[in-house]
């Protein structure tokens, strides 16, 4: 078998047609590269170069092996960029997975803070729930993930609390009681308001916060996701519980946002892989993470 400095200097030799000229190409001198020649042609049985007017020509055994040598040459050089392209991207790119009202409320701030940092670095998003991102962490598809919700899995990936998470009241501005400084959870309660679904976190915590306080929970709409419950509300279709995501959604679209009440759970939390060390754009996003309760 030819070693891949044997078939480079069969490349060069085949491009330039003199060993002088074939080892300066690639960095040999013409002794060392002499000497190659021959114990490839001593180790193949057939002479490979012919010398015509101080000239070397390939005999037809070498014009039969050099087409197969080329092409063995540049697999080994194609399988190297291959190998620094994945070296790179696993450099430069950083995979993120968040709940989805964690993308258009606190995660857009926070990027474009991680990017200052590291401008070159490519970003992908995924969106899921919290049981999700944190499969996403276990099996390696993303480096830091945000959920709503206490990590359980604490075997599988690491976490860190970013904050205590409150439920918030949102409202039309054209509400009747958008200019009230503060609004309690017994007054929404009792308009019917539009909710998070108990299968959600924040939605549980919600139900338990009102059959705690003995309060009635007659929603008149129950969504899956925050924003959606903004939009509900921004339709003047009713007052709209959400966590403190959804909040700081809520008053980006203009609408108004009333603190009810502060939750010991869920938490706003960060997951990552346990087994594998977090990269520099990772680190600078974790801290890059911050929310107000």
């Amino acid at each position: 078998m030819l070693s891949r400095r044997e078939l480079s200097l069969l490349r060069a030799m085949y491009q330039h047609g003199t060993v002088t000229a074939a080892a300066a190409s690639i960095n040999m001198t013409q002794p060392a590269a002499s000497a190659l020649l021959r114990d490839m042609e001593t180790r193949l049985g057939f002479a490979l170069f012919s010398r015509e007017n101080r000239r070397l020509q390939l005999t037809s055994q070498g014009r039969a092996l050099i087409p197969d040598a080329l092409n063995a040459l540049a697999a080994m050089e194609t399988v190297d960029r291959l190998a620094s392209d994945i070296r790179q991207d696993a450099l430069a790119r950083l995979a993120v997975g968040a709940v989805a009202i964690a993308t258009s409320s606190l995660l857009p701030a926070a990027l474009a803070r991680m990017r200052q940092a590291h401008p070159a670095v490519a970003i992908t998003v995924r969106a899921g729930t919290a049981l999700e991102i944190i499969e996403m962490a276990v099996d390696h598809r993303i480096d830091l993930g945000i959920i709503v919700g206490s990590p359980a899995d604490s075997q599988r990936v690491a976490s860190q609390q970013l904050a205590p998470l409150s439920l918030y009241a949102v409202l039309h501005a054209g509400h009747p009681w958008a200019a009230r400084p503060t609004l309690t959870l017994a007054e929404v309660a009792e308009t019917g308001p539009i909710v998070l679904a108990t299968a959600l976190p924040a939605g549980r915590a919600t139900r338990q916060a009102m059959d705690a306080h003995g309060l009635p929970y007659r929603p008149t709409i129950e969504v899956a996701q925050s924003s959606a419950a903004c939009a509900l509300a921004a339709a003047d279709l009713g007052i709209a519980i959400v966590e403190s995501l959804g909040a700081q959604y809520a008053m980006r679209q203009g609408l108004v946002a009333r603190h009810l009440m502060v939750l010991q759970d869920p938490i706003l939390a960060l997951v990552w892989p346990r087994d594998r060390a977090m990269s520099e754009p990772a680190q600078c996003l974790q801290e890059c993470l911050t929310v107000p309760s």
